[in-house]
């Protein structure tokens, strides 16, 4: 009993600090989340064997967030947990001919095992050692990624058309929306012992159509993609499309990758896992990260329209653990999707945006999350438009991109999951302060938003030199090995208190398109930056999101920038976001975003 009540007593902590996909969080988890490039692992826990079997089939076991995503199931209970989406669309400017569209897929599958990979293990542990059957011991049967051979799954699995009717923009953005809107939050098109663990459709006016756009929409189980990857895709894909309308054939194929590596191995490198360390991988350092993280919940940041409980306490903890919803089940909890609006910010804004940033030594993305923040407090107080200057305190989820970070494994070569952040908290700050700083610009101007710029900066820097990508991953591959978590964000996707919310605001900044670095083709010496013109195919609009409708952020928005415009999604969950506060939300965003940019 003392063993169990060690490991029951550290999980409870480590709900406190633990990182995950931004779309999936628990209220009670705040740290750092995984979500934004690749990953891989084998049947050893955590030394990648690829390079030992053929190319053509490969197996290797999920790392501890890919198994968060998938998400690996809870027997004793008999929940189901819903899958984790990440969704992106592309618009392109014309179309193709549905056999050429097919080619190119092709292609890519065979270029990326995850794209063809089914799920075989039930990820059940020998048993459960403690009251609360939470606490794991053993898996006999891990949950193991299998990817066929390069022929087995094609196109045929993957692609289905849309067809649409109008002629316009208007109607193929409202046809593509209505799959995204679904998508984003029902993963029922996936039977992961199956596959494929990803589908495409594809929208279209006519086919084979110069200057008529059409639109791609990807949707994947999140265990095998970030935004990074889906960019890299979109960009092999057009780039086949254009090759085989020049050439009659793909000139320079995809090259033929292995799995990528778990975001755990990258991170901390190989043989670093919790189950190859224990506790010898606890270091000083790990140790004053969880404290850190703890701590945070003295500040109570909102996560709720005018409330004040963080819903992170040691006490909901221990709910939660004992295997009840905190402050009881949320009776609509299995209604909640999310709600979407999409705007593009100008050119000339985004431009004037970045020279903002240089001059006041920030980065765009430490910009967004000043904004998100100050946008949030206008729509904290529940409608109440008290303006009573009550102040609140507010956690805002960062996204990173975990490619950058500890051993730097993974080089993004291949289609995966290693998306990550980071937590910020701000404030004090009174309601309206988006509101009055967009509205009534003090005389020394916006002095106080680019503070805040810069205090998410500094935070971010500390997270870094403190090595805290590393403890974040070392303490979540702990929580997540010896308990059964989805279980934990089952409970509190349920629970009344916080409704599945974990953060005040998240902001997850994909960056700059063309920047990136496409997949590998055969026959280049070096990886090509992403274009967003192949041939006739200009990449006009590129949007995403993952779900938060079961737990995440109360605000959030998911942005990248494509031919000098930032694409702004903005998905929170409804009803504890409706649709008019989300316009509302968006509109103010964008507002604050063009004054400080222009003034």
């Amino acid at each position: 009993m003392k063993l169990q009540g060690l490991i029951l007593a550290l999980t409870t902590l480590g709900l406190h600090t633990c990182a995950f996909t931004p779309s999936l969080r628990p209220p009670v988890l705040s740290v750092v989340s995984l979500a934004a490039t690749t990953t891989v692992e084998d049947e050893s826990e955590s030394v990648p064997k690829t390079a030992a079997v053929p190319q053509a089939a490969q197996r290797r076991i999920l790392g501890s967030q890919e198994n968060l995503m998938l998400p690996r199931q809870y027997s004793p209970g008999k929940d189901v947990f819903p899958q984790m989406n990440h969704v992106s669309v592309a618009v392109l400017s014309s179309t193709p001919s549905e056999e050429i569209l097919r080619q190119a897929i092709d292609d890519a599958m065979a270029s990326h095992p995850l794209l063809r990979c089914h799920i075989e293990g039930d990820g059940e542990p020998d048993e459960r050692i403690d009251l609360f059957q939470m606490v794991r011991k053993g898996e006999p049967q891990p949950c193991t990624f299998c990817s066929s051979s390069t022929t087995e799954f094609t196109s045929k699995d993957v692609l289905s058309v849309v067809d649409v009717f109008g002629g316009d923009r208007v109607a193929l953005d409202a046809s593509w929306k209505t799959t995204f809107q679904k998508d984003i939050d029902d993963g029922s098109w996936c039977t992961v012992e199956k596959g494929p663990l990803w589908k495409l459709e594809w929208h279209r006016y006519q086919e084979d159509s110069n200057g008529i756009p059409c639109a791609l929409v990807f949707s994947f189980n999140h265990a095998i993609s970030d935004q990074s990857s889906a960019n890299r895709l979109i960009d092999q894909i057009v780039g086949n499309m254009a090759s085989i309308e020049a050439d009659g054939s793909i000139t320079k194929p995809g090259k033929k990758q292995d799995m990528p590596v778990s975001v755990e191995d990258s991170v901390l490198g190989l043989h670093q896992r919790w189950n190859d360390v224990l506790v010898k991988g606890i270091s000083p350092g790990t140790i004053a990260y969880v404290a850190g993280k703890a701590a945070e919940g003295f500040k109570s940041p909102v996560i709720l329209p005018d409330s004040e409980n963080d819903g992170s306490s040691v006490m909901s903890s221990l709910s939660i653990i004992s295997g009840n919803a905190a402050g009881g089940e949320d009776a609509g909890s299995e209604d909640r999707k999310s709600t979407l609006q999409f705007r593009t910010l100008s050119a000339a804004t985004t431009s004037a945006l970045l020279n903002k940033c240089r001059e006041n030594q920030v980065s765009i993305t430490n910009a967004l999350t000043a904004a998100t923040t100050l946008a949030s407090t206008d729509f904290i107080d529940g409608g109440n438009q008290a303006d009573d200057g009550k102040r609140r305190n507010y956690k805002v989820l960062q996204s990173l991109d975990l490619r950058r970070f500890g051993a730097q494994l993974d080089q993004g070569k291949t289609v995966g999951c290693l998306a990550g952040s980071m937590d910020l908290m701000h404030g004090p700050f009174p309601d309206y302060s988006g509101k009055a700083l967009r509205e009534n610009p003090p005389p020394e101007g916006f002095v106080q938003f680019w503070r805040l710029a810069q205090d998410g900066l500094d935070q971010t820097r500390a997270f870094v030199a403190s090595e805290g990508p590393k403890h974040a991953m070392r303490v979540f591959d702990f929580a997540m090995t010896i308990a059964d978590l989805n279980n934990l964000v089952y409970l509190t996707a349920q629970s009344k208190d916080t409704q599945g919310r974990a953060y005040s605001a998240g902001v997850t900044n994909n960056g700059v398109y063309e920047r990136q670095e496409a997949f590998e083709r055969e026959g280049e010496s070096a990886r090509a930056p992403l274009k967003t013109k192949h041939g006739r195919y200009n990449v006009d609009d590129i949007f995403f999101g993952v779900s938060h409708a079961r737990s995440g952020c109360l605000y959030q928005l998911s942005c990248l920038t494509l031919g000098g415009e930032m694409k702004l999604t903005f998905h929170p969950a409804m009803p504890i976001v409706s649709e008019e506060t989300n316009r509302q939300f968006a509109d103010a965003f964008v507002e604050l975003i063009e004054a400080v940019a222009c003034n």
